[in-house]
């Protein structure tokens, strides 16, 4: 009898193993389709592209960082700046020589130290570096199967997987040394670590979740807004006693608050100004928020001259960071209270529609080659899959919504949260980043249906 139910528990045992196994080389192998399509992007597209803007300010901070000079604000210690700007009437030629050192807290701090780790290392060029970005592409992949496999089933998982590694909006950030990269991995395991945490709710898993969401949060600020949402949704849901969801809920703060605290806490201590995860906000709503973006050919858009003159004390006297945010971000509440009829009727919706796709979609994706260094003709591929992946991913919004409501909220919550980054920033294709990884995941529902039932009807036909 004893060897009768040995026999049906090795029986039991070996397919479990053996689907596992193929599920893993399966996966694998996926992966390396991923890197193929990434390192052929980058041979042919991007290979030592010549950085800009904030791809630029990561390269740099990283190395100054490997040099040992900290989180150091990366133009005006290598270039200096000379800025002509009004006091008292006259404009005053104002000049800061080349290795003014200045602390930066304009982009949360982990992209900049992944780099800075391979800087450390002696790979400081930008062609090394964009390697290491296209290598750290492939963590997504892994965790979109894992996933799929979470949600359903290993065949899910393998199609959230293929459509990580091939979907051009995905891996067109890999190579451009854009936070982008580290922002869909975050993205991703927040969703992994929110599934598992809704599936059996605990503290080590409601610690984990927070952990990881407050290292997606350390990639891009506005990631942070997925812990709160996620954590209201599963508690105010679970099947548990009051007490217990106020301890989980505590543990994931608890958790978030431990990750992003020495970032925070440095920030706290090295500028005149209150700053958090970043300092970025005047910056970006005084570029939005101007005629040019309002009324003018960039509506919905940014406006590099709308940040002019650039803030300085009454007498000329260089600002912290923190200062010249502060000051920005106050022009551009002045400029927001006195439009404030445009900005919702007209300035909100060409946002949100230029991040969609929906408002002047060639136009927009001109405009992501000037800003973001990304190929016209990769972007136009990226388009044509985003516009093959959109209805997919809505039919499966249906579905849930009718049969498994907190699975949807987990996957699509970046939905939400992208659309309102658009919406009081300003509208481009890179701010619907961490929302492709919930378009993904639910058009790879879809596709996953349509073969069961195909195969359910195959089966009753034989």
């Amino acid at each position: 009898m004893v060897h009768g139910l040995m026999k049906i528990r090795e029986s039991s045992i070996r397919p479990n193993l053996l689907n596992r196994l193929n599920f893993n080389k399966s996966l694998l192998l996926i992966c390396l389709l991923g890197l193929f399509v990434r390192l052929l992007y980058f041979l042919l597209v991007v290979a030592d592209n010549q950085l800009s803007g904030d791809a630029a300010s990561y390269h740099l901070s990283a190395n100054l960082f490997a040099d040992g000079l900290g989180f150091t604000e990366p133009f005006r210690y290598l270039f200096g700046s000379i800025d002509l700007i009004p006091i008292n009437g006259e404009t005053t030629e104002v000049i800061t020589p080349i290795g003014h050192i200045e602390p930066t807290a304009g982009h949360p701090p982990v992209w900049t130290l992944l780099l800075a780790v391979i800087s450390f290392l002696g790979f400081t060029t930008v062609f090394e570096q964009q390697i290491v970005s296209i290598l750290l592409g492939i963590p997504s992949i892994i965790i979109a199967g894992f996933i799929g496999r979470k949600i359903s089933s290993e065949r899910l998982g393998l199609i959230t997987a293929f459509l990580t590694a091939t979907y051009a909006f995905i891996w067109i950030n890999d190579g451009l040394l854009m936070a982008e990269t580290c922002a869909i991995t975050g993205a991703m395991a927040s969703i992994l670590a929110g599934l598992a945490l809704a599936e059996n709710p605990s503290i080590k898993r409601a610690f984990i979740f927070g952990c990881v969401g407050g290292l997606a949060a350390l990639c891009r600020a506005e990631l942070v807004l997925y812990l709160p949402l996620i954590t209201l949704i599963i508690f105010f849901k679970s099947e548990i006693s009051f007490k217990t969801k106020l301890t989980q809920c505590a543990s994931v703060a608890i958790a978030a608050l431990l990750v992003v605290m020495p970032w925070v806490a440095r920030n706290l201590n090295s500028f005149e100004e209150t700053v958090f995860l970043s300092d970025g906000a005047g910056t970006v709503l005084v570029q939005a928020n101007c005629d040019s973006t309002y009324f003018g050919p960039n509506l919905g858009y940014w406006e590099l001259k709308c940040g002019q003159p650039p803030p300085y004390g009454d007498s000329g006297e260089l600002l912290d960071e923190s200062q010249r945010d502060r000051i920005v971000r106050d022009r551009s509440f002045e400029y927001i209270s006195k439009n404030k009829k445009r900005l919702l009727t007209t300035v909100i919706p060409a946002r949100i529609g230029r991040m969609w796709g929906f408002y002047k979609p060639v136009e927009q994706l001109r405009l992501d080659t000037l800003a973001d260094r990304r190929s016209f003709t990769v972007s136009l591929l990226g388009l044509s899959q985003y516009l093959l992946l959109l209805p997919f991913s809505i039919f499966a919004i249906f579905n849930f919504w009718k049969n498994r409501k907190e699975t949807l909220f987990i996957t699509a919550s970046w939905i939400p949260i992208a659309t309102l980054t658009a919406a009081l920033a300003f509208g481009n294709t890179r701010y619907r980043t961490a929302a492709e990884t919930s378009l993904v995941i639910l058009a790879a529902f879809s596709f996953d249906l349509l073969i069961k039932r195909k195969l359910d009807k195959t089966s009753v036909t034989n």
